[in-house]
């Protein structure tokens, strides 16, 4: 249980490399999403995985060497993105149902 509750604490740490830029992107696509609705979300949908994956080779290229910060601490790297762009996903989808049913 210990290891568990340790490794979500690294693993948050390294979302948050990246959490300002997610919430800008996944605001604005929600706003988007807000004015046009259902006949848009497709383009939002592909908006939002291609954003994260130029974020993914961002960071990959930029703070590689961090990465050995999160391996020494027992969690790899396909790990972090697998977890954190599965979060950031789902994020993204529960922010489009709430806009949704605000509309």
């Amino acid at each position: 249980m210990k290891t568990i509750l340790f490794k979500i604490r690294v693993i948050t740490t390294f979302y948050r490399s990246y959490f300002f830029a997610s919430f800008l992107l996944t605001s604005a696509f929600s706003y988007l999403f807000w004015e046009y609705g259902y006949p848009i979300f497709a383009t939002l949908f592909l908006g939002k995985l291609v954003t994260l994956f130029i974020i993914y080779h961002f960071i990959r290229t930029n703070k590689s060497r961090e990465f050995y910060y999160y391996q020494n601490l027992g969690v790899s790297k396909k790990i972090l993105w697998t977890t954190t762009l599965v979060f950031d996903i789902l994020l993204y989808l529960f922010t489009i149902v709430q806009v949704n049913k605000l509309r």
